[in-house]
């Protein structure tokens, strides 16, 4: 048998495997989403927006200490600026 139809061969038997299993994947991934799907609309709605909502808070309120962060080193920063500008007090 000639190498090249050998190897074709081969070739062709993986890409076939590899179609067979992804097809299975995509199948089992489909049938699961439809599942979840059914389960997932017996939740309310609302207990997604209080979530979302405490999340939101959340994230501002980071927010606001980061800023308070920001504006502590600037201010350090500049005190620190001006006390190298000024010369020292001789003793």
């Amino acid at each position: 048998m000639d190498p090249e139809v050998a190897n074709f061969g081969v070739v062709a038997v993986i890409i076939i495997g590899m179609v067979a299993s992804l097809s299975g994947i995509t199948v089992w991934f489909v049938r699961d989403f439809k599942r979840k799907g059914r389960r997932a609309s017996f939740r309310t709605p609302s207990s997604f927006e209080q979530r979302f909502d405490q999340l939101q808070q959340s994230v501002d309120a980071i927010a606001v200490e980061v800023e308070r962060i920001a504006e502590a080193q600037r201010f350090s920063a500049k005190l620190l600026a001006e006390r190298s500008e000024t010369p020292a007090l001789p003793r």
